[in-house]
């Protein structure tokens, strides 16, 4: 029998009843998300990151009016709690966040990968940092704003797609365990965006019409470059720049850094062709980006690493089950087979393009999320 974990029922007695820590972006949903905690009967209180300074203590070169963990936001969440009655405490975890997110992302860049920046945010801030201190702080449960949802079959809680997948928010949550899920609340994995706001408004909330935040929180404008310029300028520096390798091995262009690469890219590439090129490989070693055309972006296999099965056991034999290698991506029939050492093997039943070092490909079965692993180079590229 399988159970929702969604929204477990609180205690009736007040003595007693769940204490549940949301953690509060000063968006919509998670505003929403509390407002429904509350009118099911547990006891709230709001959490929102402060995470604007790097390990020195300073200030780093952000939008700080933007992003979904800003002050202006912050303000938001705070405004919330006080309409809606309930305590809120901003907590400074800029030291876990810079050493765990934004290090790496600079560092991804810097080595001619495509990080995602939320997925570790999630896996190592929210579901490590956040929680135990939620959790020190009397809490049962920490809850969030995110479009998916959680079920307990036997002994394993279950993370689920959300019921309306225009909005589901699973593929950046593979990296959690199953100790996170059990002590994870996730109030809008049933509920369309439309009755989402609706609901805000019913409850009169400052963010019931606030537009959605699409961007990296601390890369509002989703210009990288520019903030690797402003933040890790003596290593980009350092980097270089190198040649543009053209499908034939011949050199079409220089470059100024691989940092400015992603696999898949067309535009930017300051190359001249009879037709479009795309990015297929960048090789920080030589600091070399190689570019061909479109058909030739296929691979029929990958390999990933640092896996994490979150619903499953480790399976011990391949399975057959769906792969989603971007977040907007559909995802494809595949063949897993584990490797050991954290690793797996990806063979997808028809070529996929641009397979991205440094992107999450996560193993779906029917709406569960079986697991994830961050990408490495992708074999069988198709000529």
């Amino acid at each position: 029998m399988t159970v929702s974990l969604s929204l477990p029922a609180p205690t009736s007695d007040k003595r007693t009843r769940a204490v549940v820590a949301i953690a509060m972006s000063g968006g919509v949903d998670s505003s929403v998300a509390a407002a429904l905690l509350l009118e099911q009967g547990y006891d709230v209180i709001g959490l929102t990151m402060h995470l604007w300074t790097d390990e020195k203590g300073q200030e780093m070169s952000l939008n700080r009016a933007s992003g979904c963990c800003s002050i202006t936001m912050a303000q938001d969440a705070r405004e919330v709690a006080d309409r809606l009655g309930f305590k809120h405490y901003v907590l400074n975890l800029s030291k876990e966040f810079h050493g765990s997110v934004v290090e790496n992302f600079a560092g991804e860049y810097l080595r001619g990968r495509t990080p995602n920046p939320c997925v570790r945010c999630n896996t190592i801030v929210k579901w490590q940092t956040l929680l135990e201190k939620a959790r020190k702080l009397g809490c049962e449960y920490l809850a969030t704003g995110h479009y998916a949802r959680i079920e307990r079959d036997g002994d394993r809680a279950k993370l689920l797609r959300a019921a309306y997948p225009e909005k589901d928010q699973s593929y950046a949550l593979w990296g959690l365990s199953q100790y996170s899920l059990n002590h994870t609340l996730f109030p809008l994995g049933d509920l369309p965006k439309p009755e989402v706001r609706e609901i805000a408004r019913r409850f009169d909330l400052v963010t019931a019409d606030k537009p959605e935040s699409q961007d990296i929180c601390f890369v509002p404008d989703n210009n990288y470059r520019r903030f690797l310029e402003d933040n890790y300028s003596s290593q980009l520096k350092v980097l270089g720049g190198g040649e543009v390798i053209g499908p034939d091995g011949q050199v079409l262009a220089h470059h100024d850094g691989i940092a400015n690469f992603t696999v898949g890219q067309r535009k930017g590439l300051r190359v001249s062709a009879d037709r479009p090129l795309y990015v297929t490989r960048i090789d920080p070693e030589t600091d070399r980006v190689y570019v061909d055309y479109e058909e030739n972006c296929l691979s029929s296999s990958a390999v990933g690493h640092d896996v994490n099965w979150v619903s499953i056991a480790e399976p011990s034999q391949a399975i057959e089950c769906e792969v989603k290698v971007r977040y907007r991506s559909e995802p494809v029939p595949a063949v897993l087979r584990v490797l050991g050492n954290g690793r797996v093997k990806i063979e997808f039943d028809k070529p996929v393009r641009a397979v991205t070092p440094g992107q999450s490909a996560v193993f779906y079965r029917d709406d569960c999320v079986l697991g994830g692993a961050i990408l490495s180079e992708p074999e069988g590229v198709h000529p």
